[in-house]
């Protein structure tokens, strides 16, 4: 038993370093060379892992590097449902490397066919599985509250789900591994694995769309929570005088002042009670305004598009500076579209400055990733849980 333990752990460093030597595993884990090389022995032997090159010699002999065998992994098939309702479609590799990629719009769907997310899941994976036999697993992205541990969803405001058992339902029709995971959780594992926080033990990404989500990851490890419920920052009261319903059912919450859908909604009301903007030709022309046009009015300086996106970006910065207080992070990554203007990232900034304490020492961005951040999150879920999750670990390796 602690042999296989052992190997599990050897398995998990190689994972995370990518390629290492007999000698730097020995270091890692404090045993002797010969003790290291008799676990590796084994792995080679289920050619889990392989020998990949040699470095340089220091005067002995040289060192050999082991790394992953990604042949013996078959694809990884990905389904990300963000919260704008775009699903992104990834087929990867155990190594990160993505071979596929494409994004469908569920709004753009007849309505029939919208009517259960589970049934339009299951048509893309019946699809893609079609296409591809090489499919060893299936990572599931999904908004809203998740228990990765049950495989169900417990809470997803923008999608109708019918049945919310995804992973029982999944590996039971495709006998094939099924994770699932919460959107701003995964897109926390992006920047830990391939992202701006590769380095960092304690940053936050705070997620900003139709909905408003974050993921905390301390000590290098993301926190779920007692009930796996942690990061809805979006459901935060930030605003106790707010007659605004959020999909939760509760007044005043941070999602229901300052997501996406929120500022439209604001600035659409404003502009229909007879409120000047240079939206309002927009508005008539097209009848519903996107993001892109309310970065376009802050762009051009509109006075009700720069009064309406000051007072989101105050209640923005409240609900960050309580994640500051309670957790204290390094580094603050921000996701959304509203993110990429200077405007904007300058007053939420000033907001900040304004409450937060003056100990606390942090660095605040958007993402570097662009939309990767989308097409790379299942891929990341499944690099997480390998050597880490035994169950998925093993269906996943089976031959």
């Amino acid at each position: 038993m602690k042999e296989s333990i052992r190997e599990e752990e050897v398995l998990k460093i190689i994972k995370d370093y990518g390629k290492v030597s007999r000698l730097k595993l020995a270091e890692v884990f404090g045993l002797t060379s010969a003790r290291i090389s008799k676990v590796t022995k084994i792995l080679l032997e289920k050619n889990i892992i392989v020998e990949t090159a040699v470095g340089e010699s220091s005067g002995g002999r040289p060192p050999v590097y082991l790394s992953i065998n990604n042949e013996k992994f078959k694809d990884i098939l990905g389904i990300n449902l963000t919260s704008n309702r775009i699903m992104y479609i990834t087929i990867g590799k155990i190594n990160g490397d993505i071979v596929k990629r494409k994004k469908i719009s569920l709004d753009m769907l007849k309505p029939e066919k919208r009517e259960d997310t589970l049934k339009v899941i299951d048509g893309v994976v019946s699809d893609e599985i079609k296409e591809n036999p090489n499919i060893g697993a299936i990572s599931i992205i999904i908004t809203g509250s998740v228990d990765e541990e049950k495989g169900m969803s417990i809470m997803s405001p923008h999608y109708k789900l019918k049945n919310p058992k995804i992973v029982e339902y999944f590996e039971r029709k495709y006998d094939l591994p099924v994770l699932l995971e919460n959107d701003v959780r995964a897109m926390a594992l992006v920047e830990k694995q391939i992202g701006g926080c590769r380095d960092i033990e304690n940053f936050v990404v705070f997620n900003l769309g139709d909905g408003i989500g974050s993921a905390s990851c301390i000590g290098k490890k993301i926190y779920k929570g007692h009930n796996s419920m942690a990061g809805e920052a979006g459901h935060i009261v930030i605003n106790t005088n707010s007659i605004r319903k959020c999909s939760c059912g509760k007044r005043g919450c941070l999602e229901a002042e300052s997501s996406e859908i929120a500022v439209i909604k604001k600035i659409t009301s404003e502009i229909k009670i007879g409120k000047y903007s240079i939206l309002k030709d927009v508005l008539k022309e097209k009848d519903n305004l996107t993001i892109k046009d309310v970065l376009f009015g802050v762009k051009k300086r509109d006075f009700l598009v720069i009064q309406v996106m000051t007072e989101a970006m105050e209640y923005i910065a409240r609900g960050l500076n309580i994640l500051i207080s309670v957790l204290d992070p390094e580094k603050i990554v921000l996701v959304g579209e509203i993110f990429s203007s200077k405007f904007l990232m300058d007053t939420l900034k000033f907001e900040l400055n304004k409450i937060s304490l003056e100990l606390n020492k942090y660095s605040i961005e958007p993402t570097r990733l662009g939309e990767e951040l989308y097409f790379y999150s299942p891929i990341a879920v499944v690099v997480e849980n390998i050597f880490e999750n035994k169950s998925f670990t093993k269906k996943y390796t089976k031959d």
